[in-house]
């Protein structure tokens, strides 16, 4: 989170935000969607009151990639269609987790542990979501940003997609998306991507977390499925091996199988998906 720009953001500002936002996209009657590729006054607002929800981006009115996968994890949350596009109700969820921020000027004698029981979330939460570099220390008169937990759940999914890393080196043969089966011939939706790379190739976990599945899944082989923190979980199928158990915990680059070509495939390749709850998102959009 950068600091700097939360301190610029009171919430005076934010309202300011909201109203320009909800102003340009006209929530009442016509408006002009937000999307990627638009720039202007609108999506500069937008941007700010994605910063003041913990979110870590550049605010620069132009709607690129970065801004796009931040709206589409918070409409996958919110049980919105995560199309990426900013319209009255992805605007108006916006406007209802911003309101759900409380803040706080640090008093003598406050500190983390009794804001965390005041204000009924973490000290995690309260630390990690205004960036104290020295939580122990409060200064009176410090303005602090208190995230609910539905905040704080997007926060961490947000964080929790900054931290990924790929499973396997290898081309991307297949992506996220509407294609025609290679095997099929038949038009269906993938789930993730395919990555190509020599039977046996060491696959990684994307991310720390615990193994929650192992085991053969019909057309996608044998499989591992990897819990994480915000509701996230990992896939990795068509493995020739599985090299860890049903309750492991495995670290970030831990080898958890082996490349292969079980189930319904063309070749040795890792098909890698990426779930937030029961919603598939394109891991291109996560993976640096």
């Amino acid at each position: 989170m950068c600091s700097a720009w939360k301190q610029r953001l009171t919430p005076c500002l934010l309202l300011v935000c909201l109203l320009v936002l909800a102003n340009c996209l006209n929530l009442a009657g016509e408006a002009r969607s937000l999307r990627r590729g638009v720039q202007g006054e609108d999506v500069f607002a937008l941007q700010e009151v994605l910063l003041a929800l913990g979110y870590d981006l550049a605010v620069d009115g132009v709607f690129g990639s970065e801004t796009e996968s931040l709206i589409k994890s918070i409409q996958q949350a919110a049980g919105l269609k995560a199309d990426g596009v900013v319209g009255p109700q992805t605007a108006e969820t916006l406007s209802r987790l911003q309101a759900s921020i409380v803040t706080h000027t640090v008093q003598t004698g406050d500190n983390l542990t009794k804001l965390a029981r005041r204000y009924d979330t973490t000290v995690s939460n309260i630390s990690s979501y205004n960036g104290l570099k020295n939580p122990d220390r409060l200064l009176p008169g410090q303005v602090l940003y208190i995230p609910t937990d539905s905040v704080a759940a997007l926060s961490r999914a947000a964080d929790q997609r900054l931290r990924l890393e790929w499973p396997v080196k290898g081309r991307v043969s297949s992506g996220y998306g509407w294609r025609i089966h290679p095997i099929l011939q038949n038009r269906h939706f993938h789930g993730g991507i395919d990555i190509t790379a020599p039977e046996g190739t060491p696959v990684k976990a994307a991310a720390s977390g615990q193994v929650i599945e192992v085991g053969k899944r019909g057309n996608y082989g044998l499989a591992v499925v990897i819990e994480h923190s915000g509701g996230v979980t990992t896939w990795y199928g068509h493995n020739s091996k599985v090299l860890v158990g049903v309750g492991d915990s495995v670290k970030q680059g831990q080898s958890i199988a082996l490349v292969g070509q079980t189930g319904l495939s063309t070749g040795p390749h890792l098909d890698f998906r990426i779930k937030i709850g029961d919603q598939t998102v394109d891991p291109l959009l996560w993976l640096p």
